[in-house]
């Protein structure tokens, strides 16, 4: 490396070795900041525990068979909602249609803490309404998220 390189300043000469210099400087940020990340996901470190008081949510991405959404609309109200209401700390849930597809959905339910929504899946309420759920679907996936912060206008 030559000196210019080694300090805090920019070189000035000319255009083409400023730009070199901003390329090596991103180069060298970049690679500390993969590195950083690496190490940390490397060294296998547990996910962080949630914010004391704070809740759990699951997103469940549903894509419906052709002309089912309807159908998974009701369902979701006649028999999802009321067997997962009666669930211990069950926070609760809101059924989104994305809105460019009339076969695309998302369930999203809220618990108190990950070991009760662990429950409500092996609950005998959601054996029931589950598989009516997953009958009207060609494709389902989910996200587990623990909220951190949440804004609700009153």
């Amino acid at each position: 490396m030559t000196d210019h390189q080694l300090t805090s300043e920019p070189p000035h000469r000319n255009t083409a070795t400023r730009r070199g210099y901003l390329r090596k400087v991103g180069a060298a940020v970049m690679a500390a900041a993969v590195a950083h990340r690496f190490r940390f996901r490397s060294m296998g470190s547990p996910r962080p525990a949630p914010a004391a008081g704070k809740s759990v949510q699951l997103h469940i991405y549903i894509e419906t068979k052709t002309g089912q959404g309807k159908a998974l609309e009701e369902l979701y109200r006649s028999d999802y909602v009321p067997a997962i209401r009666v669930q211990p700390g069950f926070l609760g849930s809101r059924l989104l249609r994305h809105y460019d597809s009339a076969e695309r959905y998302e369930i999203d339910i809220t618990f108190k803490s990950e070991a009760q929504r662990a429950a409500w899946a092996q609950s005998a309420e959601h054996q029931k309404a589950w598989p009516k759920v997953e009958a009207l679907s060609s494709k389902v996936s989910a996200q587990g998220f623990d909220v951190l912060a949440e804004m609700v206008k009153s």
